[in-house]
């Protein structure tokens, strides 16, 4: 690898990684777009310098989109969706989406548990001895990484946690459950599986130089902030879609249907094939099922083209906290932890 190619990986770790790895508390919508711009103004300044250029680098200017329409007024969350908000003990932190009614939080000194809404009552899946920060769920099971391997352990009660077997690698961002296999991906370097009870190791077809989006599909990512993708593909059915960027718009991240990106000063949120595309306030990283993106307390339903607003924890300084996993936006307040649950929101 260049000089230029691993300085273009690390920048584009730090940025992805601001984007998308929002699970830990005290995450704020600010902090994420201040990380961005300073990850672009880097990575300019960094080329420049390494590339020998002798003049200043100017970003592009604003090109007019397809369709930019006015932003949509906004309802509050519990009033469109009331089925997927709901308020958890505070002691209690939610990881990712299960269900409808079931998510799974980690609880302090040390429980991964299933919380059920519905009945207000947790059961405990395993103890552990630091909450998972790169994890991945279904309705059976949880897999997530620790101490250079990958562990798994049932959801149903009495489940032990195990080892599956070491992941080969430092540079993992994207994990999976894809039936009985684990599925991971690496910048890069394809899409790889292993069986859940152990197996060989072997490189997804289709899939070199493509990154999990959420599977089966994976995309050719750029390492480069900026610069847009040019297919999703569907890694069981070999279904490929090509990315087509709405005029003037930089850095798309996107599922097989609808992918964010930026123009200008502007979040875009298009269709992948640029056949529509709007303005939204702070909106990034991929779609949650092809459908949810989160930014700026606000969450836009794609589908349905519906965005609502949640007011988030205020801080002494009068900003807005609030964190998400997979598919949960949570934040703290007096009585608990207020929960989103994107999983419960019905199809439009």
């Amino acid at each position: 690898m260049t000089t230029e190619e691993r300085l273009a990986q690390a920048l584009r770790t730090i940025a992805d990684r601001a984007e998308n790895r929002d699970v830990l508390p005290g995450v704020m919508a600010k902090q994420r777009s201040l990380v961005r711009r300073r990850a672009k103004g880097a990575l300019a300044a960094v080329c420049a310098a390494t590339l020998g250029w002798g003049m200043l680098v100017a970003w592009p200017a604003a090109a007019p989109g397809v369709m930019d329409t006015v932003e949509p007024r906004r309802n509050a969350v519990e009033r469109v969706w009331p089925q997927a908000v709901f308020t958890m003990p505070g002691h209690s932190r939610p990881l990712a989406a299960i269900s409808a009614t079931e998510v799974l939080v980690w609880a302090e000194p040390g429980a991964l548990k299933v919380y059920d809404s519905r009945s207000k009552r947790s059961r405990l899946v395993a103890t552990l001895g630091q909450a998972p920060q790169q994890l991945a769920v279904d309705r059976e099971r949880v897999l997530w990484i620790a101490d250079g391997h990958f562990w798994v352990v049932p959801l149903r009660p009495g489940g032990q946690a195990r080892k599956v077997g070491p992941t080969l690698g430092k540079n993992i961002d994207r994990i999976a459950l894809a039936g009985q296999d684990v599925v991971w991906s690496a910048p890069l370097d394809g899409v790889w599986r292993m069986g859940i009870d152990g197996g060989t190791l072997e490189r997804v077809a289709r899939s070199k130089g493509l990154q999990l989006v959420e599977w089966p599909w994976a995309t050719d990512e750029p390492l480069d902030v900026r610069t847009n993708p040019t297919r999703v593909v569907n890694l069981q059915t070999g279904r490929t879609i090509e990315v087509r960027p709405a005029a003037g718009v930089e850095g798309l991240r996107c599922g097989p249907t609808w992918c964010t990106g930026t123009r200008g000063e502007h979040a875009i949120v298009q269709r992948s094939d640029g056949g529509w595309n709007q303005v939204h306030r702070g909106l990034r990283g991929y779609p949650y099922r092809d459908r949810f993106l989160t930014g700026s307390g606000e969450i836009y339903d794609a589908r349905s083209n519906t965005t609502v607003s949640f007011e988030g924890a205020k801080l002494p300084s009068g900003e807005t906290q609030w964190s998400t996993g997979g598919g949960v936006i949570f934040w703290t307040q007096a009585d608990g932890v207020r929960v989103v649950n994107l999983a419960a929101v019905p199809q439009p």
